[in-house]
């Protein structure tokens, strides 16, 4: 399970150096846009229109690169009160509600490519971009989160089962209570401990 662990976060992380590529492409078409109006009042809308497709396929391409590095925002006032099989039970609770809702949202990402395919859509602007390849590569983003939610609960689970709780916080649990064995950062300096 590590080294499929190892894998898909390797693959999360190229990920979010190819798409962040993206955003620094958006970043620059934009900023010879405006020059280009400033200094000889041409536009050129296009470059709107890609950044928009490019941003939404690099969001969803991100989501699996925060899940890994378990930076979702969650609170946690009463989970680093609790122990650490607690807290390890939270941990799945939240990997699966969270499945749950990409799951949707991936199904539904699904419905609307169908649609797309059926009717040979093209967005209604100069380019007429065919718009099943935005999307695709859109629901492909999703579907690869939606994997490796599936995945890391299901390696939350087992661990849990064979009695490993305490190793869920390194995976799946909050980074500063996981860090702090289970106690706030300021709770731990307070009483002069160092973290585990």
């Amino acid at each position: 399970m590590q080294k499929l662990h190892s894998f898909l976060y390797r693959l999360s992380r190229l990920s979010v150096w190819i798409f962040g590529a993206g955003y620094l492409a958006i970043a620059l078409a934009t900023t010879a846009d405006v020059l280009m109006r400033w200094l000889f009042s041409i536009s050129t809308p296009a470059v709107y229109e890609v950044s928009g497709y490019i941003f939404a396929v690099a969001t969803t391409w991100g989501f699996a690169f925060v899940l890994f590095e378990r930076a979702h925002v969650r609170i946690d006032v009463v989970y680093q009160a609790l122990g650490p099989r607690l807290r390890a039970l939270a941990d799945l609770l939240a990997l699966l509600a969270l499945t749950l809702f990409v799951a949707v949202l991936t199904w539904r990402a699904w419905l609307t490519l169908d649609e797309t395919l059926l009717f040979d859509s093209r967005a209604r602007t100069a380019l007429q971009t065919p718009l099943w390849i935005p999307q695709s590569l859109w629901l492909a983003g999703l579907a690869y989160f939606l994997l490796c939610l599936v995945f890391l609960s299901t390696y939350v689970l087992l661990l849990i089962l064979r009695g490993r709780s305490a190793e869920v916080g390194t995976i799946a649990g909050i980074p500063h209570v996981a860090q702090h064995g289970g106690t706030a950062p300021g709770a731990a300096a307070t009483r002069g401990g160092s973290a585990p």
